[in-house]
């Protein structure tokens, strides 16, 4: 198993969830200011979102040094969708899952010239991104669903999450895009974010995702995902939306019924793979 599954297994036992932690204001108060102190050097890294959001946005075990990572992880995703024709300089594109807007931020360079919606169930990190973009390109939306990880004290079932799920009109947008959203999906939130991006996608437009895909995965080490929930597999029974795998054939045939095509999945360097499907 080696060092890094023994103790991180141990850690996870004591924190199950970082980005359930970065909700409790003792862990925020000492998180953002040690990453403060660590920042204070560097006038790039002051600009940033505040530690706690970070790292509830998902920064592994780096839960005070995550800065050149938080901002390398924008400008290579840009980098990616760009040279593999998922979008222009000019698209109008949507993210699912926002969080503090980690992956928006190369957006606000000059070179971008279409438009940005981002969704989010978090509402403080929502609040954050509509003080810090500008709201001429930028529109930034709470989404209505709820989970005991990332908007704890607000809760509702599974049977009315669905709810009033509504990003942009009909047939509007050029790219949608979501790191990690589906790895905190439980099956009916994940059918009703599918539906909303068909919905809203352009004919020809592309849809790409990242999940945990059971298949891909080296289970036992940092992962498990012993416990089922439907046609999930979820790591933590008491907060199952803090990660959350599922097969491929399932996410595929799902995808595919919302009226996707070209639907394709592969792994990723790290323990999440793709999925990219075309409208």
């Amino acid at each position: 198993m080696g060092w890094y599954s023994q103790h991180d297994r141990m850690f996870r036992k004591i924190v199950p969830s970082i980005a359930k932690a970065s909700y409790n204001p003792v862990v925020k108060l000492g998180t953002n200011v040690v990453a403060g102190l660590l920042s204070r050097p560097f006038a790039e890294l002051r600009e940033l979102p505040p530690n706690h959001l970070r790292i509830r946005t998902g920064a592994g075990n780096r839960i005070v040094n995550d800065h050149v990572s938080f901002i390398l992880k924008s400008y290579r995703c840009w980098l990616t969708f760009l040279s593999r024709n998922y979008c222009v300089f000019s698209s109008d594109v949507v993210e699912l899952g926002c969080g503090c807007g980690g992956v928006a931020l190369a957006l606000r360079e000059p070179w971008f010239k279409g438009t940005f919606v981002g969704i989010d169930i978090d509402e403080e990190m929502i609040a954050y991104c509509r003080n810090n973009f500008p709201a001429e390109r930028f529109k930034f939306i709470l989404s209505p669903h709820k989970s005991k990880t990332y908007s704890p004290g607000k809760l509702c079932t599974s049977s009315n999450a669905t709810s009033d799920l509504t990003i942009a009109a009909r047939e509007s947008k050029d790219f949608v895009y979501s790191l990690s959203l589906y790895s905190h999906l439980l099956e009916t939130e994940t059918l009703d974010y599918l539906r909303e991006t068909h919905r809203i996608l352009r004919a020809g437009g592309i849809m790409y995702m990242t999940f945990f895909c059971i298949e891909h995965l080296k289970l036992g080490r940092r992962w498990t995902f012993q416990h089922r929930h439907g046609n999930a597999y979820v790591e933590s029974s008491r907060y199952p939306e803090a990660a959350v795998a599922y097969h491929e054939a399932f996410m595929t045939e799902l995808v595919a019924t919302c009226g996707f095509r070209e639907v394709s999945v592969a792994p990723r360097r790290n323990a999440t793979s793709e999925l990219v499907a075309r409208k």
